[in-house]
């Protein structure tokens, strides 16, 4: 019986545990002051998030196009913020572009290795490239296990003569 239980209890959990990013590594500079400060290419890995814009698969590694916003302190991006560029994460090995599509949220660490130049629709643009050690992709349904929602109800009823009655229900989503 007690086995049972586990077995049961299982899927509660996984779906209470959380994703997480590497917390060592420095979030105060984001890819547009990258681009407009130079930064000196140093091995403080960085970590920047955001949403995909485009996948690309090459022979050894695979590019990935990120509109960038700030991070929550979990690190997942915080779209709800403005944007902080546009940037390039590089992870070596093959990413499958179908989980890696477009409108997926992501947190990339890694050290900036360069600036290229580039094209956004017509205009020129400077994408800051990570050389990835860890790229996240985060699960779509987590977002709404961070936001719970609570309701409240209030009710009272009077059947006539002695038998009256109130209540208060408080619903969580």
């Amino acid at each position: 019986m007690r086995w049972l239980i586990y077995l049961l209890s299982l899927p509660l959990l996984q779906a209470c545990s959380s994703q997480s990013v590497i917390s060592d590594a420095d979030r105060s500079l984001t890819p547009q002051e990258a681009v407009s400060s130079t930064p000196v290419l140093e091995p403080t890995p960085l970590q920047w998030g955001g949403v995909i814009i485009k996948t690309v698969n090459l022979a050894e590694t695979t590019e990935i196009q990120i509109l960038a916003y700030p991070l929550k302190d979990n690190g997942r991006p915080d779209t709800q913020a403005l944007s902080s560029g546009r940037f390039i994460a590089r992870q070596s090995g093959y990413l499958e572009a179908a989980d890696y599509a477009v409108g997926r949220e992501v947190t990339a660490t890694g050290r900036l290795s360069e600036i290229r130049p580039g094209r956004v629709n017509q205009a020129d643009y400077k994408f800051p490239v990570l050389l990835c050690d860890e790229v996240v992709l985060w699960d779509k349904s987590s977002e709404r296990r961070l936001r719970p929602r609570v309701r409240f109800g209030f009710g009272a009823s009077s059947g006539g003569g002695s038998y009256s009655g109130v209540g208060i229900g408080v619903s969580f989503h």
